[in-house]
């Protein structure tokens, strides 16, 4: 993605926007020519529109906020032919968000290659397993069958899952993930994985254990989260929100613009910046259909008093 074989010259991209930020990657690589800057000097005085899109991508890369989002993604480990010192590799991974897009790193090309069902970003999927039962995939989910035998069940790769359990006593459903599992007879609930794994009930009753053997028994309208450590307390869930995506819906009430933003960036294909923290904890309250983010995203920056930068189709910033 780095090598030097002739690029095509930033200058040439569509939009004054587009040449910023794709000059801004190039300067990050090491091997940059003299030809290099000599050509992008020329294109930053040929404009006062240049150097103002290329201040602008300078600005947010200095952002606080960016180098959050950007950080678990600086582990990630090139080609063994492109290696880098750290601080060249933490540059590499920034301008490829930056430059080519979040879906690039993002994509969870590992686990979609070990899955048996996936959704893209955005998308929703309802299966009807072997036994009956159905499974409805939320936006960007990967999942693997693990119907054995007499076993029955599935194990989240990752993301969002709603399922719909045909009883049978003598063969459990259970759904695997990182952290733990659920175990249900015949039951309709969901699973979303992530740092922790968090379950919602709507009607029936679960068993999820964490790895280290402890359990808690929830029923109807009742969440738990399933982490390292163990499995966490019953809470009551509003099962018409946690299950408001089943609908094409997102519903919040009175949740910090940071969660919203982060709940609505699993729909969006790219990054979802917030660049004040201040911001990030005006409380939002709304009821909006999923179909354009875009848009959700105007109307929650129009009501915290925000400003959206749009620095690509893959990277939107919201300021303060």
């Amino acid at each position: 993605m780095f090598l030097h074989a002739e690029p095509k010259s930033p200058s040439t991209l569509g939009t004054t926007q587009d040449q910023a930020l794709a000059w801004f990657a190039r300067l990050q690589d090491s091997k940059t020519s003299q030809r290099d800057r000599a050509e992008f000097a020329d294109w930053l005085a040929a404009s006062p529109a240049h150097q103002a899109a290329y201040d602008k991508v300078a600005r947010l890369w200095q952002s606080q906020a960016l180098n959050v989002a950007l950080s678990q993604y600086a582990a990630i480990p090139l080609p063994q032919k492109q290696q880098k010192s750290p601080p060249q590799r933490w540059a590499a991974a920034a301008c490829i968000v930056l430059a080519s897009g979040w879906l690039l790193l993002g994509s969870g090309l590992i686990e979609r290659w070990q899955a048996d069902a996936v959704t893209a970003t955005g998308e929703q999927r309802r299966i009807v397993l072997a036994d009956g039962s159905a499974v409805t995939l939320n936006t960007d989910t990967a999942l693997a069958f693990n119907t054995i035998g007499e076993r029955r069940g599935v194990k989240i790769l990752s993301g969002e899952a709603y399922f719909e359990v045909q009883p049978d006593k003598t063969r459990p459903f259970i759904v695997e993930t990182e952290q733990g599992t659920v175990r249900v007879v015949g039951t309709r609930f969901s699973v979303k994985t992530g740092g922790a794994t968090q379950v919602d009930v709507e009607s029936g009753i679960v068993v999820c254990a964490g790895l280290r053997g402890d359990s808690r028994q929830l029923t109807a309208g009742q969440h738990t989260s399933i982490a390292g450590q163990g499995v966490a307390g019953i809470t009551p869930v509003d099962t018409g929100r946690a299950f408001a995506w089943l609908n094409g819906r997102l519903i919040f009430q009175d949740q910090p613009l940071a969660e919203v933003i982060a709940e609505l960036d699993r729909y969006h294909p790219g990054a979802i910046v917030i660049t004040d923290a201040k911001l990030g904890q005006t409380r939002v309250t709304g009821n909006y259909k999923l179909e354009d983010i875009a848009a959700i995203v105007r109307a929650l920056a129009g009501i915290a008093g925000a400003q959206v930068i749009n620095l690509s189709p893959y990277l939107t910033v919201l300021k303060g």
